[in-house]
């Protein structure tokens, strides 16, 4: 049994940021492709270098890009086609997706459970709570008193005199 103690949605937020980020990136970069290629499949730089400087015959790749009036497309890959995480990505129907298994990791990772060794504990403290709630006075609670041990009792002579209260 786990029991979640926190969860750190700022964090959470941030990495769900991060992966979404990356998609747009990746979505962006097979725009730009398509652009270039007249194909929206992934491709590798060199092959989208390749292919520019196979359609104006110059070897320089940033003035063909220049030439075919396609370098901010092509700037943009060069800066992000290689930074995309394709790890964390799977497709469906041809739209990119992060992975549920990747998600679930990233909730995983920042909830905080109770250490086992608390877990009974835990179950007792649970149990108390819910007798300690059904007592006819609230402020019985306070005629349990603990010796230095940690050993509880009931304060008698509290009980006894909770109605003068």
């Amino acid at each position: 049994m786990k029991v979640q103690v926190s969860f750190n949605q700022l964090a959470y937020e941030t990495s769900i940021n991060s992966l979404h980020l990356n998609i747009n990136k990746l979505i962006k970069c097979l725009d730009n492709i398509e652009v270039i290629t007249g194909n929206r499949s992934l491709q590798s730089l060199a092959e989208i270098e390749k292919f520019i400087c196979d359609k104006t015959n110059f070897k320089n790749v940033k003035l063909s890009s220049e030439l075919l009036n396609v370098s901010n497309e092509y700037n943009y890959l060069e800066t992000n086609l290689n930074t995309i995480n394709h790890e964390v990505i799977e497709y469906k129907e041809n739209v990119p997706f992060t992975k549920e298994s990747v998600l679930n990791q990233v909730k995983e990772s920042n909830t905080t459970y109770l250490k086992e060794q608390f877990i009974k504990d835990y179950e007792l403290l649970n149990k108390a709570t819910e007798i300690l709630n059904k007592l006819s006075n609230s402020a019985f609670v306070n005629c349990l008193k603990s010796d230095y041990n940690g050993k509880y009792t009931i304060n008698l002579h509290q009980l006894n005199n909770t109605d003068r209260i």
